[in-house]
């Protein structure tokens, strides 16, 4: 299954499960390869999302546990999409807002942004979704790519 969440592409070919990673650099990486290969973005974008996180972190502590949004510039993108990282041990990203907090993150939310006035709102639908009792640690317990992206879609459409 696949949906738009607005015009914003998720699907299961979009998601990877049980990332090893050691760094958010290294996180940040893998997921961005990712999106490149399925030709969501450009190369530049592997790069260019990696530099932004060092300068504005994207690590957010919810209740149920800490995720990470890194993104970067809509020059970067062919199609606007989101690709969902679930790491298999949590990784350190510094948090949104404060960078000398650390946020131990378990998912990581990577968006691809064609068009930059709809990042404000599409994020805050996110934090919206997010607060929401059980729902992280329910998407983290998806079995499989299909189940999670199926979760994630209808979250947008209700």
């Amino acid at each position: 299954m696949s949906s738009a969440l607005g015009d914003v592409y998720i699907s299961p070919e979009l998601i990877l499960m049980d990332i090893e990673a050691k760094t958010d650099q290294e996180a940040i990486e893998i997921l961005a390869k990712h999106l490149y290969e399925k030709g969501i973005v450009k190369e530049s974008y592997i790069d260019a999302v990696k530099e932004r996180e060092k300068v504005f972190s994207t690590g957010l502590n919810f209740e149920e546990m800490g995720i990470a949004i890194p993104h970067t510039d809509s020059i970067h993108v062919n199609r606007q999409a989101i690709a969902v990282g679930i790491l298999k041990e949590p990784v350190k990203f510094c948090h949104m807002g404060m960078p000398e907090e650390p946020v131990k993150c378990e998912m990581m939310f990577m968006m691809a942004i064609e068009k930059p006035e709809s990042q404000v709102d599409f994020l805050g639908r996110m934090m919206d979704i997010f607060q929401s009792e059980g729902y992280l640690r329910g998407l983290k317990a998806c079995a499989t790519p299909e189940e999670l992206a199926e979760k994630f879609g209808k979250s947008f459409t209700e």
